[in-house]
């Protein structure tokens, strides 16, 4: 009878620690979190020498690093002049990714923050040659909607709305009336937002004089606003 009892009380210890481990492996693991990064070239920190830099993205997968939570990081998405349209189609056709060949879709539902930094590039490029018309801001709220719209359909955690910045003629009460908008696109659809406007006045900020391109400055300074708002 004795050696019965021993034979169930070593059962249940055994039971009890396997139980046990399944549960700090899970906690480990629902700990850890998923970036992922869309946008342009402030989304992957470009320079002026055609040469992407370390973006706020980078210093923000980086802090989770070093706080051991980092459980993947994808900047797939974030590319150079990418354009809000472009971005949309992505979505539609579901596209795969260049590295992980993984479908835009199934990296995004996966992810636990998604931070969005597009238009900067797209506004700047079409302000070279024409006014920054309220159509052309109408049609750039309008794809950024959609593109809200149809990620909210499967994915329901952390989005960041990163603001735009004055950049070549696009000038500042353009990206006010801008900015107005995505904060109110980014209530809309729940979402964080960081307005960065103010960071353009800061010369300090910029790699030259020429350029609209943000330094390493900046971009850790964007990384640390996130962190303070996310963690």
């Amino acid at each position: 009878m004795k050696k019965i009892k021993r034979r169930y009380k070593l059962l249940f210890i055994i039971l009890l620690g396997i139980i046990l481990a399944i549960i700090i492996n899970t906690t480990s693991i629902k700990s850890k979190t998923d970036l992922v990064s869309l946008g342009d070239s402030l989304s992957i920190g470009m320079t002026p020498y055609n040469v992407a830099g370390t973006s706020f993205n980078d210093y923000l997968k980086n802090y989770l690093e070093n706080e051991h939570k980092l459980g993947s990081y994808n900047n797939e998405f974030s590319i150079n002049h990418l354009r809000i349209h472009e971005l949309n189609d992505y979505l539609k056709e579901n596209k795969l990714g260049n590295f992980t060949r993984t479908p835009i879709k199934q990296v995004l539902a996966k992810a636990d923050i998604i931070t969005i930094a597009i238009g900067i590039d797209e506004f700047a490029n079409l302000s070279l040659y024409e006014d920054i018309s309220n159509n052309l801001i109408e049609n750039y709220i309008y794809e950024m909607d959609n593109l809200l719209k149809n990620i909210r359909e499967f994915y329901d955690k952390e989005i960041v709305i990163i603001s735009l910045y004055p950049a070549y003629n696009l000038g500042k009460n353009e990206t006010i009336e801008i900015n107005n908008k995505l904060n109110q696109l980014a209530t809309n659809y729940k979402c964080k937002y960081l307005d960065i406007l103010a960071y353009s006045l800061n010369k300090n900020y910029f790699l030259n004089n020429t350029s609209y391109y943000m330094n390493h400055l900046a971009h850790e300074r964007i990384a640390n606003e996130l962190i303070n708002m996310l963690f």
